[in-house]
């Protein structure tokens, strides 16, 4: 029987229909998983960025990012981008003109994050292309086509920046490999690059990777790479300035900051960017030590500029946390969380973390094996993408999808450099071969050996239930008189959306006061819990009983976990209720 070899699916009108192809069939099964979105408002974040896009849409000023009802009377200003809010205000506007408002956010909510897999998927077949050709493409879209993993950021009511951010660093990286038409790819990589800084700072170090790998080329060969490094720089530094003033009030434009993009941060982009760009118009004049050196010296002013403006930043985005917080919540943030402690408190989601990792970085390994000696520019650049991004998933759980993202397209690369070999581009061969080494079939078998295996006793610290969330639960707290909520810092978020109340506490370390003040508060002896309640002008406590209890025993927060409810507060639910909510009595009474 004669063996069909591989479909070509490299060439660019075939790799854009290949690219939608996949992106149908993922959009399918995630909206069919996540059909009920009206049950709940996402997580905290999603819940969180409908209410700045509920207030932007209702009529409040596009630079007024203070939210009174965070923490009243102080209010919290929100470092969110606001050019995602005005995005999806503008998607929830367009569909409001054939939709009710209700289903317009609905709409939104849908089509929103599935709209940016369509790029990142795209971008990640052209980057297995630029690794390894024809079958590296056919292998990537098996791979990006079953294991949906990957899709944690693009799944329906997933309103957050993260998906636009992992969008903005593929197609950077994408456009870094182009071989035709370099200078307008690098022109697209850093207006992308500088719009995926404006909208968060997480993708920082792979941006600075790949703007790298733009400086090195032009160093060693400027007259071949020259001008395509300029032209990114030059788009680069537009991108950010354009994307900075728009979405940033004048009177913060020279605030520096470690935790988004600040005025620290530009300076260092415009001082890279005009620094590679005056590089690679007068390189011809140095040799390739000259133009090393003078690379090394943008660089380092760069960095400089970044840390003098703010020398807290050389701590992390969270130099600015206050280490009152940690004990009880910051550092039981699940995104924030080591692949060691992830290991004990969900294993399934560690193991499949680690193996995308392992299996990103070992195919890296063969492809610079397979290339020893001279390993082509593209290889080195993702390699060094997957390498960072396996480090940082180690050290915090969310950065697994950039591990995910770049490891795919370096292990599809790895199976057609082996299946060069062995399988002889045949189209069954290969296609067994891509299913038997897919993530999620090894993550699953490792994850099932692992659940084999004795566990120890873990304390639940950390982690919630998710039934807490559910927008229904809500109704009788906004049936309510408005009033100032105190409540468990995982509630602020969907209190504020679903209700007009306020809320003291919600999982945003630049609310470090009242965050503090609530646990205080819920922490406190009963008999010392009513005089800090009434001081904060509480009017309604809110607890979900089936929540793991952040405070110690003895405390007013445990003691309505047991049913022994003080004095000064009135029970508003009935026994079973999933949110309990309590009034405060007025005083005296």
């Amino acid at each position: 029987m004669q063996l069909s070899p591989l479909p070509d699916l490299a060439s660019g009108r075939r790799l854009i229909w290949t690219a939608l192809a996949v992106t149908l069939i993922v959009s399918a099964v995630l909206a069919w998983h996540d059909a009920d979105l009206a049950r709940a408002l996402g997580d905290t974040d999603d819940a969180m960025r409908l209410v700045l896009v509920r207030d932007l849409m209702a009529g409040r000023g596009w630079w007024d990012q203070l939210i009174p009802r965070l923490q009243p009377p102080v209010g919290s200003y929100m470092h969110w981008s606001r050019l995602v809010d005005g995005g999806l205000a503008a998607m929830t506007w367009t569909f409001g003109r054939v939709l009710s408002p209700q289903a317009a956010e609905l709409a939104t909510r849908l089509v929103w994050p599935l709209m940016w897999i369509f790029p990142a998927v795209l971008s990640a077949l052209a980057i297995a292309r630029g690794l390894a050709g024809r079958t590296a493409v056919f292998v990537c879209a098996v791979l990006l086509a079953t294991n949906v993993q990957l899709y944690t950021q693009f799944r329906p009511g997933r309103v957050d920046h993260h998906n636009i951010q992992i969008a903005m660093t593929l197609i950077a990286a994408a456009c870094a490999l182009a071989r035709t038409d370099r200078r307008r790819w690098a022109a697209v990589a850093g207006a992308c690059a500088g719009l995926g800084l404006a909208v968060g700072i997480e993708a920082l170090a792979f941006q600075a990777i790949i703007g790298v790998s733009f400086a090195l080329r032009a160093a060693l060969n400027p007259d071949e790479d020259g001008r395509p490094a300029r032209a990114y720089a030059l788009a680069l530094v537009a991108a950010i300035l354009a994307c900075y003033a728009f979405q940033t009030p004048p009177w913060r434009w020279s605030l520096s900051v470690c935790d988004s993009i600040g005025f620290n941060l530009v300076t260092a982009v415009v001082i890279g960017g005009l620094g590679l760009a005056g590089l690679t118009a007068a390189g011809a004049a140095l040799d390739p030590r000259g133009r090393l050196a003078a690379l090394g010296g943008v660089g380092i002013l760069a960095a400089g500029a970044y840390l003098a403006l703010d020398p807290a930043c050389i701590h992390g985005p969270f130099a600015a946390v206050d280490p009152r917080m940690g004990p009880f919540w910051f550092s039981h943030i699940r995104e924030l969380q080591s692949w060691p402690k992830m290991l004990a408190q969900d294993p399934g989601v560690a193991v499949r973390s680690i193996v995308m990792a392992l299996m990103a970085v070992l195919s890296g390994t063969v492809l610079l094996f397979h290339e020893r000696g001279r390993p082509q520019s593209a290889t080195l650049l993702i390699c060094a993408c997957v390498a960072l991004a396996a480090v940082a998933a180690a050290q915090a759980l969310r950065m697994q999808d950039y591990a995910f993202w770049f490891g795919v397209p370096t292990l599809s690369a790895a199976i057609a450099v082996v299946g060069a070999r062995y399988l002889r581009g045949l189209l069954l061969p290969t296609l067994a071969a891509t299913l038997a080494a897919s993530p999620i079939c090894v993550g699953v078998m490792l994850t099932a050996l692992v659940d084999l295996a004795p566990k120890p006793a873990v304390a639940a610290t950390g982690g919630v239930d998710e039934r807490c969330f559910d927008t229904a639960n809500f109704a009788p707290l906004a049936a309510l008189p408005r009033g100032v909520v105190l409540a468990e810092i995982d509630l602020g978020p969907f209190i504020l959306a679903n209700t007009g109340d306020a809320v003291l506490a919600a999982p945003y370390h630049r609310m470090s006061w009242g965050i503090l003040a609530a646990h205080a508060a819920q922490g406190a002896p009963v008999g010392e819990a009513e005089g800090r309640v009434r001081a904060l002008n509480v009017r309604y406590l809110v607890e979900c009983p089936t929540n793991p209890l952040r405070v110690g025993l003895g405390s007013l927060e445990a003691d309505l976990r047991g049913g022994r409810i003080p004095a000064w507060l009135e029970p508003l639910s009935k026994p079973g209720e999933t949110l309990q909510i309590y009034r405060v009595r007025p005083a005296g009474r």
